[in-house]
């Protein structure tokens, strides 16, 4: 067990490593900054939003509660590692080449469910 919680928190910390200063205020994925909303939920999972800092760390937020993630973007591909009473769950969302809608992709029902800003154009289509 205490391996496991090594295990987690490196890979934590490893997600969390701060850029410099200047890619805080300006950096590549300043896009991403800020609140994103459930858009399509075909699934009818329960409604959540995420919210992300520029240090790399974010929430998730249901009516449940909170919980802390970590994430950083490679490409077209937004990762994160969300933190589940102790466990690090991984979550991949695809990124729109506009890099104004996230894509959940479940394996499991081939579903996708979509995440636009909650200040964007685009959550007037949204219907979740």
């Amino acid at each position: 067990m205490k391996r496991m919680a090594i295990i987690i928190a490196g890979l934590l910390g490893a997600a969390v490593a701060p850029p410099a200063a200047a890619d805080i205020v300006a950096g590549p994925n300043s896009w991403l900054i800020g609140d994103w909303v459930l858009c399509k939920n075909p699934d009818k999972s329960p409604k959540d939003s995420m919210r992300f800092a520029s240090d790399g760390t974010g929430q998730v937020i249901s009516a449940k509660g909170s919980t802390e993630l970590v994430y950083r973007v490679r490409g077209a591909r937004l990762e994160m590692l969300a933190n589940a009473k102790g466990y690090a769950i991984p979550i991949t969302l695809t990124i729109q080449p506009q890099h104004d809608v996230l894509e959940n992709h479940d394996e499991e029902t081939g579903s996708v469910t979509t995440y636009v800003r909650k200040d964007g154009p685009r959550v007037a289509e949204c219907d979740a």
